[in-house]
């Protein structure tokens, strides 16, 4: 009895899901077209909708994977996870869909050996029923907190099993899900996981919580964690610096992510800083890069001189100028000529953005209250002291002079980032070797 009246909720809440979908279902088409016109390729619409090449289904009797980033981030975690599974399956063929234009272009930078790329269709029927005709998954991989209820609920449709790897439970997250309605649909989310590969134990004593079975989760690490530590050769280091008018003495400062109200701070505490450190220059990327125009204005408003990225040719950078990111992929990259590096959305409530970037680079990371999202990476940080921890732009400024006065100090971060990162190696394998286990 309890079977049945189980199997009658989950088809309620499919069906109030649904019902939910197709009433917001002019807000999606609303997106999409303001995408368009903002630069997305017109073809997307194709991807959204769920028609994908007719060219994808013919690789049948190879493992077949879809793996689902939902930006920059997420495609970072993934891509160690995507070259683990490669290695695991030689033949296989294998999908990576994210949600933004920078998402699409990261992945095909980080994971060249994926197959095919392409935006995720909208969770309305039936644009995911068409998707799975096309990929035919062996299994659908889904990161951090990525739950799309028909994308999952056609996936086991069509007999794939479905995973979650990295799985993150915020504190929002976890809220909602302990509410009347959120147990509920939670409930019904959960039930379509075959397993979920939790970063933490933190994140695995929630997702318990929110009502699925022990035995389909399992603690396997943090993969945005099992990375080497990256480091620049000499010669990229200094084509990079040339290109943006740097010198080797030169103390760059890059706040990365940055949303409203952010940049303010930053340029704030970069006025105070400069006076001390005359070789110190700045870098901002904004989060969104359609805030670049936005950005531009802030940077004049404090009788600063911006130089977009793009126009960079070489030319010496004065300490009144300011780079402003404005290409896709690269600020991974640039956090390796770093002295110092701010990560966006802590200022302000947005909960954060990845902190470990930098310290791949081993770079000292600093940010602000406002974690949430990357909470376990900031209780690393913080607890080996290669991160700090501030309120406002007077404490950003007060930590980044104590590390840019002390080159020793940058030295020793260097050397605690690498050791941190030799702690949690081998969390992609063991992710890889659990998906195997489910399909062989």
């Amino acid at each position: 009895m309890d079977v049945l009246s189980g199997c009658f909720c989950h088809r309620s809440m499919w069906l109030v899901y649904n019902e939910g979908m197709w009433l917001l279902s002019p807000a999606f088409f609303a997106y999409g077209l303001r995408r368009v016109l903002d630069g997305t390729r017109i073809s997307a619409f194709y991807d959204w909708t769920g028609r994908y090449p007719k060219e994808w289904a013919k690789s049948e009797g190879k493992p077949r994977f879809w793996v689902h980033a939902v930006s920059v981030g997420e495609v970072v975690a993934a891509s160690s996870i995507v070259a683990a599974l490669k290695r695991k399956f030689t033949n296989s063929w294998l999908l990576v869909t994210t949600v933004t234009e920078t998402g699409i272009q990261t992945a095909k930078q980080r994971i060249p050996n994926a197959d095919a790329f392409a935006f995720l269709p909208f969770d309305i029927n039936p644009f995911p029923k068409w998707a799975m005709e096309r990929v035919k998954p062996d299994a659908l991989i889904l990161t951090e907190t990525e739950l799309w209820g028909n994308l999952m609920h056609e996936a086991k449709n069509f007999g794939a099993k479905v995973v979650l790897i990295n799985g993150r439970i915020s504190d929002a997250t976890f809220a909602r899900s302990q509410t009347p309605l959120g147990k509920k649909v939670y409930s019904w989310l959960l039930s379509h996981l075959d397993i979920c590969l939790m970063r933490s134990k933190l994140d695995a004593e929630r997702i318990l919580k929110m009502g699925i079975e022990p035995k389909r989760v399992k603690v396997t690490g943090d993969v945005k964690l099992d990375q080497p530590q990256v480091g620049l050769s000499e010669s990229i280091k200094a084509s990079l610096q040339s290109e943006l008018g740097l010198f080797s003495e030169t103390l760059l400062f890059i706040a990365g992510s940055t949303h409203e109200g952010e940049e303010e701070a930053v340029l704030k505490a970069y006025q105070i800083l400069s006076k001390q450190f005359p070789n110190l220059r700045l870098m901002i990327a904004p989060r969104h890069l359609e805030r670049t125009e936005r950005v531009v204005e802030i940077i004049k408003s404090f009788g600063l001189t911006p130089v977009r990225r793009s126009m960079c040719v070489g030319k010496p950078l004065r300490q009144k100028e300011v780079i402003v990111l404005d290409t896709i992929g690269e600020l991974g990259k640039l956090y390796g000529l770093a002295a110092i590096a701010f990560i966006g959305g802590s200022l302000i409530p947005r909960g954060g953005h990845n902190i470990m970037e930098p310290v791949l680079h081993g770079v000292p990371v600093i940010f602000g209250p406002h974690i949430d999202n990357f909470r376990p990476h900031a209780e690393l940080v913080l607890n080996e002291k290669i991160g700090f921890q501030v309120r406002d732009e007077k404490g950003l400024a007060q930590v980044a002079q104590k590390l840019l006065a002390s080159e020793s100090l940058r030295k020793t971060i260097a050397w605690q980032s690498e050791h941190l990162l030799s702690l949690h190696r081998g969390a992609a394998e063991q992710v890889v070797q659990s998906i195997a286990e489910l399909i062989i």
